[in-house]
């Protein structure tokens, strides 16, 4: 018997990242006022290879150059890795945080986390339904 949950796996993961990133962002805003303040950010790092990437999305990936990141072995959990933003500039006091910058980055965060959740919403559903033999 096929695993009912394999195709929500890959969505907790991402549900996963995006609540660690959002808690990254905001460090970053609460820091605002910090002076010397570097502001974080979390980059992913998926483990899914090409040929799961295309079964979850209907969508195939490909390298096309070599010197692009390999997308990791199978089975891999999705991995974020902080680094640090300097990209918004630096204030009279050192800190590098950006407001409007860190906000953006906020709103855009819980966009994609929404859509996910959605996603898995709709999934759940699906397994319900099937599971009341069709009877709501």
């Amino acid at each position: 018997m096929a695993d009912l949950f394999a195709s929500i796996q890959p969505l907790h993961a991402a549900l996963d990242y995006h609540l660690e990133r959002h808690s990254v962002l905001a460090s970053n805003v609460a820091h605002v006022d910090t002076p010397g303040y570097k502001p974080n950010d979390l980059a992913r790092v998926d483990g899914a290879d090409a040929a799961s990437f295309d079964g979850v999305l209907g969508v195939a990936m490909a390298r096309t150059n070599e010197a692009h990141l390999s997308v990791g072995n199978a089975g891999t959990e999705l991995e974020g890795r902080t680094f640090q933003d300097l990209s918004a500039g630096v204030g009279n006091d050192g800190n590098y945080v950006s407001l409007d910058r860190e906000a953006a980055k906020v709103a855009s965060n819980q966009i994609r986390y929404d859509v996910v959740s959605a996603i898995v919403s709709a999934e759940l559903r699906g397994i319900h339904f099937a599971a009341t033999d069709a009877k709501g």
